[in-house]
């Protein structure tokens, strides 16, 4: 099983699992108290929230990946980079800033002006992806996709996914996400369901795993709960997806989630 270095930052099962809180600077996307469109003001909240509650690894969104808004172009989202750089720039915690973008031009301007990794939400869907990270010897993350930039997460069935994920390119600092959610119409609860049970296998594919699970509508399914009352089986679910071998989880709820794959690791199957 393959350990990847995220600017000094192990990941993997030699490492205790990652915590990746999120930002945005993107004015429409849902979720409001991680919204920032001044670098002062983001600043602080990754400084004072995120970080402060134990996140390692933050993950900055330039564009909202919700299918109800257009995609935008790689202009568009170069447009929105300099606010995202001035706000690492302002950060004076130690943290491992990550780009989530589907665009190599993007990730190529970001990891040139400060950032440390990549989030592609496309799973290597622009061609260039793979080559621009090996250039700047960044991890990436690889979500589960198919081959198209206007339809992130858009694979259903289980074994799809894992075929998406094991699918070259790969490169030495890959880390692989199963794109839990709603990210197509056609996903069904029992598709997430398998999917989860099978965690352990990705691990087979011998990169670190990456889950983001916080307050997603499966879960939602599955206890019948609106969003904002859905951390329980967030956190339920966390436990349970380091304990299946999950290495990072993404989260917006940073200090409980913490706890949560702090438990998953100590009493997993293969702690001692």
């Amino acid at each position: 099983m393959q350990n990847v270095s995220a600017a000094g930052l192990g990941i993997g099962p030699a490492h205790p699992p990652r915590i990746m809180g999120v930002l945005n600077v993107s004015e429409e996307s849902p979720y409001d108290p991680s919204v920032y469109d001044d670098p002062e003001d983001a600043a602080e909240y990754v400084e004072s929230e995120l970080l402060a509650e134990g996140a390692n690894i933050v993950d900055v969104g330039l564009e909202s990946a919700n299918k109800r808004f257009e995609v935008l172009t790689a202009e568009e989202e170069l447009d929105r980079l300099d606010a995202a750089v001035e706000t690492v720039e302002r950060v004076s915690g130690d943290a491992v800033f990550s780009i989530e973008t589907r665009y190599a031009e993007v990730a190529d301007e970001a990891l040139s002006r400060g950032f440390d990794m990549v989030n592609d939400i496309c799973g290597f869907a622009d061609p260039e992806m793979a080559s621009v990270c090996e250039r700047h010897d960044a991890a990436v993350v690889k979500m589960a996709s198919p081959p198209d930039v206007h339809r992130p997460g858009a694979i259903e069935r289980p074994d799809d996914i894992f075929d998406a994920l094991a699918s070259e390119p790969l490169t030495d600092k890959t880390i692989l996400d199963p794109a839990f959610g709603g990210w197509s119409e056609e996903k069904t609860l029992a598709d997430d369901r398998e999917t989860f049970r099978r965690l352990a296998e990705l691990r087979e594919l011998g990169r670190p795993v990456l889950v983001s699970v916080n307050r997603k509508n499966f879960l939602g399914d599955v206890v019948g709960r609106d969003t904002d009352e859905r951390l329980p089986a967030s956190l339920a679910a966390t436990a349970l997806a380091v304990e299946r071998g999950a290495d990072v989880i993404r989260t917006h709820d940073v200090a409980e989630t913490v706890d949560a794959a702090t438990i998953g690791h100590v009493f997993g199957r293969d702690s001692e």
